[in-house]
């Protein structure tokens, strides 16, 4: 059984190690280079420049960018196999392939600010939620969820209407931002670089995804139908903020909302039992946890850092699929002399 990708960036050369080891992978992209990294690196069993070379697939994940998904769905729909696209949008081009039976809509909630086949990595959706149109027919579903859950991804079934107005919400506004905030402190700085030396883990953690590329973020933003919407709340809510006298009782109401995301075990992937664990900021200190972990078969659903600070002592974030295995870890960590506790 054979599966295929086109477009050998960070996402399909993601998919396309990530399920080399279960079934055979074809590989399309039209840059010789990449072909060539894909090649060498065993990314793909077998490489092409063309979509022929897709024929007789099971299923074909086309991780393009958006512009480019229609074209390309068109071309291998009369193969038959089941083709799905895994773009930041997903409405206009579900209703742009409608009359396209074996097309789905689908979007891994999983990335990079790297782009590019070296950036590529099998384990990237590894417990992340992966969005599968639900309107499809349930056997074209079935079919595209079996490879999706082999990359170790949680399915989620969402129409694509809501999927977009979300995603604007939680992914596009967030990348809007970050630019923002990014370009205002340049503005503020004025010439003035020992500003960034100032920054501290609030300021890059809030700006990382600004370092996205450039090209692929004009289409996602442009496109985004709910983004301006979304980015009139923000405006709406920080202009009452900056105009308001008191600011305790819209911080804590921040706190209690930031509280719903997943972490804390109530996420629509299912219950993450959490350890927080003090570490030390040194070379190597987050390895000696998972190894200790790893030596007595305890399996690490999650990996979060929760504040980097460089040359403190810093929390780490781990989850566990069970409370049972996190109170194993506690224990042993314990003894270890760590500095722990639960959250759940």
């Amino acid at each position: 059984m054979s599966v295929g990708v086109v477009g050998l960036g960070l996402i399909g050369g993601s998919i396309a190690l990530g399920l080399r080891d279960k079934f055979e992978v074809i590989g399309v992209d039209l840059d010789p280079e990449t072909l060539r990294i894909a090649s060498e690196k065993g990314i793909c069993h077998k490489v092409s420049r063309e979509l022929s070379a897709l024929k007789g697939a099971d299923v074909v994940f086309v991780a393009v960018p958006i512009n480019s998904v229609c074209s390309i769905v068109r071309e291998l729909a009369p193969y038959g196999m089941a083709i799905a696209d895994v773009g930041s949008l997903k409405l206009d081009i579900t209703n742009a392939l409608r009359d396209v039976p074996t097309f789905i809509g689908t979007h891994p909630m999983a990335g990079r600010e790297k782009g590019g086949i070296a950036a590529s990595d099998g384990t990237l959706f590894e417990n992340a939620l992966w969005m599968v149109d639900r309107t499809r027919p349930k056997e074209l579903i079935e079919k595209v969820t079996g490879y999706i859950e082999a990359l170790g991804a949680y399915t989620f079934l969402l129409d694509p209407n809501s999927h977009d107005q979300m995603v604007a919400a939680v992914s596009h506004l967030p990348h809007l931002v970050a630019v923002a905030l990014t370009l205002a402190a340049e503005r503020i700085a004025k010439g003035d670089d020992r500003l960034f030396l100032m920054a501290a883990g609030g300021f890059r953690d809030t700006t990382r995804i600004a370092s996205g590329d450039p090209e692929l973020w004009q289409q996602i933003l442009s496109q985004s139908p709910y983004l301006k919407d979304a980015a009139q709340v923000f405006l709406d809510v920080f202009q009452t903020l900056c105009a308001a006298d008191h600011l305790t009782s819209y911080l804590q109401e921040a706190c209690s909302i930031r509280e719903k995301l997943p972490f804390k075990g109530r996420g629509v992937v299912g219950e993450i039992f959490s350890l927080v664990i003090k570490v030390e900021d040194k070379p190597g200190a987050i390895g000696e946890v998972t190894s200790i972990l790893a030596g007595r078969h305890i399996n690490i659903k999650e990996i979060e850092i929760l504040k980097q600070r460089e040359g403190e002592t810093g929390p780490l974030r781990l989850g566990f699929a069970t409370a049972e295995k996190a109170l194993e870890a506690y224990s042993l960590l314990k003894e270890l002399g760590y500095t722990l506790e639960t959250r759940w």
